[in-house]
């Protein structure tokens, strides 16, 4: 019983490095993403640089990684809870957040990665701010990019809270910091839609 205790804190504690890990992935995506707004010569010449560099398929190889292995563990965790012998043993979502809410947020996350990866490899690195403009002329990119950003967001704070918890601290009177950081966060991404639109 020990064992398997000490095995699931340590692949909870795993699974909250691999969040921070996206985190902090989203602050620079979003730093890079906000080039756009300097104009599409500073916007290109970034992506241009960035995805001829080293650094690009180091990153795209972590971010794979630490996705599935993310994913991997949230799904595992659940389907224990659920065989787990005992009713004791497992934990009912709070009536707040049903188990159907958790999944389809869970779901529409990875659904909107998948394809805004899909959207960005499909798309030549010259053409990406012009491509950008297109995709958000459309007002079903705008319904998908708002879904994709509030399940996001949700998750985004989820995971803030309760991660420096998992590692071993007190995330009580952090709960402010990660709202206000979820929020800058979501008003930078939006932002872009925002700069197409009156552009």
């Amino acid at each position: 019983m020990n064992f398997t205790n000490n095995r699931t804190v340590s692949l909870k504690k795993m699974m909250a490095v691999a969040g921070l890990f996206w985190f902090f992935f989203l602050v620079f995506y979003l730093l890079a993403a906000l080039t756009f707004h300097s104009g599409e010569q500073a916007f290109t010449d970034f992506y241009v640089w960035f995805n001829n560099s080293i650094f690009y398929p180091i990153l795209a190889s972590l971010l794979i990684v630490t996705l599935s292995f993310h994913v991997y563990v949230a799904i595992t965790r659940q389907l224990s809870n659920n065989v787990s012998s005992g009713d004791r043993y497992k934990k009912p979502y709070p009536r707040a957040i049903p188990r159907i809410v958790a999944w389809s947020g869970a779901s529409i996350i990875l659904i909107f990665i998948l394809t805004h990866t899909f959207q960005m490899f499909s798309t030549n690195t010259v053409d990406l701010y012009s491509e950008i403009q297109n995709i958000f002329k459309r007002p079903i990119m705008w319904g998908i990019y708002g879904l994709g950003m509030v399940a996001i967001s949700t998750h985004l704070h989820h995971g803030l809270t309760n991660v420096l918890q998992t590692l071993g601290i007190s995330s009580k009177q952090h709960k402010g910091v990660a709202l206000i950081l979820v929020v800058l966060m979501m008003a930078g991404y939006v932002s872009i839609p925002l700069g197409v639109l009156y552009a």
